[in-house]
């Protein structure tokens, strides 16, 4: 079984700051990568959005789970930055449910990109491996060795068919949160590279997704994990919605999303 150390989502290298038993801030340094035409991927500001605003929801839950319902986030600049720094909110905290907003700075201190994410609790079952201590892990991210393969090939994800946005994933243990589903920004890069792909196809120029709305429906635990995606309204608008499902669990769907897309950037 694959250590939670070695994941895809942990390889990615989002370090942390931790001061009084607390999770001060998130940051990453940009490395080729995690960057795809001009970008870096909105799947791992989706994870640092996670990671931070999900500190929220942890400090609060006791020995419960705490999992994602929805997460959004907004990356219009068309750049890689040098650094990106987050921090986060609490918008809500509920019995059982703890809304946050994280907020993505760059290197000079501009707000880069934003998220809005929910949270759920969910009692664990006697079965269940044991929760991760999110204070003493962050001490050590940052220090795991960085992917060495683009991240869409890292998750070993396989474009089927460009025209309906069709990606498929082997659901493996890389590609699982400590609950053993798929990790949610894992969820995400499937609905990003759908909708990547759809758009590409259809508009006749590459385009990036810099717009995404994740709903997260149901755990992926079996696999394959494959997408659909169409356009809403014209193509030429750019708005996309997606749906995953888990082919190897009865076709169950697992995560619907919006997305938007814009005309990757020139090369430099």
């Amino acid at each position: 079984m694959t250590s939670q150390l070695d994941t895809i989502h942990a390889r990615i290298g989002i370090g942390g700051v931790v001061a009084d038993n607390r999770l001060q801030s998130v940051h990453l340094e940009p490395y080729p990568q995690l960057c795809a035409h001009g970008v870096v991927r909105i799947a791992v500001w989706v994870l640092m959005a996670d990671i931070i605003g999900g500190w929220e929801a942890e400090r609060s839950s006791g020995t419960d789970w705490t999992f994602t319902t929805d997460l959004s986030v907004r990356a219009p600049v068309l750049r890689v930055p040098a650094r990106v720094e987050g921090t986060s909110v609490a918008l809500r905290i509920g019995k059982g449910h703890v809304a946050a907003e994280a907020f993505m700075h760059d290197e000079s201190g501009e707000l880069f990109a934003y998220s809005q994410v929910g949270f759920i609790r969910m009692p664990r079952r006697p079965n269940d491996p044991p929760k991760p201590d999110m204070a003493s892990s962050a001490k050590n991210w940052g220090q795991r060795e960085q992917l060495g393969s683009l991240l869409a090939e890292a998750a070993g994800a396989q474009v089927i068919d460009p025209v309906i946005g069709h990606v498929e994933v082997v659901l493996d243990d890389a590609l699982r949160n400590p609950a053993g589903a798929m990790q949610g920004a894992m969820v995400a890069l499937v609905g990003e590279l759908a909708s990547e792909e759809l758009a590409t196809h259809h508009l006749g120029r590459q385009h990036v997704v810099t717009d995404i709305d994740v709903r997260y429906l149901a755990m992926g635990r079996v696999g394959p994990i494959y997408s659909r995606a169409a356009f809403i309204g014209p193509p030429a608008l750019g708005s996309i919605r997606v749906e995953l499902r888990d082919r190897g669990n009865n076709d169950r769907l697992m995560s619907a999303m919006l997305a938007r897309v814009a005309p990757a950037p020139e090369p430099s």
